[in-house]
């Protein structure tokens, strides 16, 4: 097996079954215990098709009919005409090649020689745009201009990712000591404690220190949304929309023994995943973190009202501050889901705020840079809270000083985010 059967498998997962991606292509490469060689080609085969997949469609259409192709012969040459239009370092003759012997291999010789068809026309066909152009290309109209009108062209281009995919962050555990690679593999991330950029490549989850617990996997912004609620020891910390409660963990290493983390999400099978992850569970001990599932669209139980010094909201939403690591969400994305979804944050904030002591304070986040989905639901909510104070868990961003903001790719490299910081009345 090659990197090109790892990139198509992952992808007919994403392209038939809707799938995300980055589970599918990580499942793919630990299967087939590829080298890190065959693993970069793979992944950039996987990430390239589905970030330039209506741009390749397009260029296909002329030759053929999508809809009448099987979905694995369709896979192989949206990644052959990837590599055609995209790759330099690859040769034509290797990329059709590839592609028409794995068709053959599927659907045997006559499909096989259709393919050789198709792919050679792509081949002498004129290579219009660059790579950054497809992309571009392959983000609905509609999109891009809210996206521009929200945080201009520069900002949107870097979410919609038309540069080079992110490394992974890591975050040092509290308390805890680098492993010796870190020195070598990790960069310190001046705008973040205990964040490292990992440059080694490859899964970080499979060096030293991660089965133990010293650090953990997580998005930059994520990271900084946690620390935004400026979380102190011995604090009752609210984390409303937990989802795998990586926030959770680093809220609860803040407040430490002396204080509590109650993590809640609508799905319980996410909530299991609180400390449940490699090298986590054995310091739980340590680390006060209830998880209970509670739907926020409804009021909080009475034993919550008033009950917790800091909140998080950090709610679900079309996630298009990810597109650069998530490019499979524009498949799934409709004009409507940005107000759709602001309309079911404005209730999870609503009801979220009760939960939120006299003097105490709430942060509001979501993965967009859209204003239905940031500016919008302040505006809508029907809260006792006013804004402020300034997040002041963020002193290393140039914008520490006010209450709400937004994070971006450009700001340090995060995904996109918007964020506020909210507060209960004495």
């Amino acid at each position: 097996m090659t990197a090109r059967d790892a990139a198509a498998r992952s992808l007919e997962r994403v392209l038939g079954d809707d799938a995300y991606l980055a589970p599918c292509l990580s499942a793919e490469l630990e299967r087939l215990r590829l080298e890190p060689r065959d693993r970069g080609l793979a992944t950039e085969l996987a990430y390239g098709v589905t970030r330039t997949e209506a741009y390749l469609h397009k260029r296909l259409s002329a030759f053929l009919s999508p809809k009448k192709t099987e979905l694995g012969v369709w896979v192989r040459l949206l990644i052959a005409s990837y590599e055609i239009f995209f790759l330099d370092r690859v040769p034509v003759h290797a990329s059709v090649s590839e592609a028409v012997s794995a068709v053959r291999r599927l659907r045997g010789p006559k499909v096989a020689g259709f393919a050789n068809a198709v792919l050679r026309r792509v081949a002498a066909a004129d290579k219009e745009v660059t790579l950054a152009e497809a992309i571009l290309a392959s983000v609905p109209s509609w999109l891009r201009e809210r996206l521009e009108s929200a945080v201009g062209k520069g900002d949107a281009e870097a979410l919609i990712g038309g540069g080079a995919a992110p490394v992974p962050t890591l975050r040092l555990r509290e308390g805890q000591l680098a492993p010796e690679w870190f020195e070598a593999d990790a960069s310190p991330e001046p705008l973040c404690p205990s964040a490292y950029r990992y440059q080694a490549g490859g899964d970080p989850r499979k060096r030293v220190g991660f089965s133990s617990g010293v650090f953990v996997v997580q998005e930059l912004g994520a990271q900084l949304v946690a620390r935004a609620l400026a979380v102190q020891p011995g604090e009752r910390v609210l984390d409303a929309c937990a989802g795998r409660g990586n926030k959770s963990l680093l809220l609860a290493e803040l407040v430490g023994p002396s204080g509590s983390v109650t993590a809640t999400d609508l799905h319980k099978s996410k909530l299991e995943a609180v400390l449940t992850e490699s090298g986590l569970a054995s310091q739980r001990g340590s680390l006060r973190i209830e998880s209970r599932a509670w739907d926020w669209t409804l009021p909080p139980p009475p034993e919550w009202i008033g009950a917790f010094d800091a909140v998080l909201v950090d709610a679900p939403c079309t996630g298009l501050g990810t597109l650069r690591r998530r490019p499979e969400i524009l498949r799934r994305l409709s004009a409507e889901d940005p107000a759709r979804l602001g309309e079911l944050q404005t209730r999870l904030l609503e009801n979220a705020s009760k939960a939120v002591r006299p003097g105490g304070r709430l942060v509001f986040a979501t993965c967009s840079v859209l204003p239905e989905e940031g500016e919008g639901v302040l505006s809508r909510a029907e809260t006792a809270l006013v804004s402020g104070p300034s997040l002041g868990g963020l002193a290393s961003l140039p914008f520490a000083g006010e209450a709400q903001f937004r994070l971006s790719p450009r700001l340090g490299g995060s995904d996109g985010y918007f964020l506020a910081s909210l507060r209960a009345p004495d």
